[in-house]
C-alpha cells in the first residue's frame, strides 16, 4: 500500500530500523530524540505520512486476557507526552497513538477494530488473534521445555 520495501511473506519480514520513500517513513523500535525528558520514547512502530504531515505511534502488546482494556488505556497514556513532543518538534498536523492489544488467548476490546482501521491496512481480527495465540503457545513450549 505504501510502496515500501518488504518481503513477499509478511511473517518472514525482518524490518530495519528505518524504511522510507518520498511519501512515507516507518521507524521500527527506534528511540525518538526529544528536547524534554520523556520516559516512553521507543514505541514499536512510528509511521510518518510526509505529505499529510501525520504520524501514527503504534505499540503492540499481548497481555493476559483479563488485562486487555487496562493495557490499551496504559499504552495511550504512556505515549501521550511523546505524541505531544512529536507534534511540536516535527511540526505535524496530527499525531495519533494506536494501541494494538490482543489478549494471550485472543481477547480484544470493543475499540480494537477502530484502532486497526486507524493503522490504515487490511487486517482480519481472526488472524491477529491466531498469531497472538500461536505466539503465546510457542513461548510456553520454550519455557516448559517441550
Amino acid at each position: 500500500k505504501y510502496k515500501l520495501d518488504r518481503t513477499n511473506k509478511w511473517y518472514d519480514h525482518k524490518p530495519e530500523g528505518v524504511i522510507e520513500n518520498d511519501e512515507y517513513k516507518i521507524l521500527w523500535d527506534a528511540m525518538i530524540q526529544c528536547d524534554k525528558k520523556i520516559e516512553a520514547r521507543k514505541p514499536d512502530i512510528v509511521f510518518v505520512d510526509k505529505e499529510k504531515r501525520e504520524v501514527k505511534i503504534i505499540d503492540v502488546a499481548i497481555p493476559g486476557d483479563v488485562r486487555v482494556n487496562e493495557k490499551e488505556l496504559e499504552k495511550i497514556d504512556k505515549y501521550k507526552p511523546l505524541k505531544d513532543e512529536i507534534a511540536r518538534l516535527w511540526k505535524m498536523k496530527r499525531v495519533t497513538v494506536i494501541p494494538i492489544v490482543v489478549g494471550a488467548l485472543g481477547a480484544i476490546t470493543t475499540r480494537f477494530k477502530k484502532f486497526v482501521r486507524e493503522v490504515g491496512i487490511e487486517m482480519r481480527v481472526e488472524h491477529v488473534q491466531k498469531t497472538a495465540l500461536l505466539g503465546t503457545a510457542r513461548v510456553l513450549r520454550l519455557v516448559l521445555g517441550s
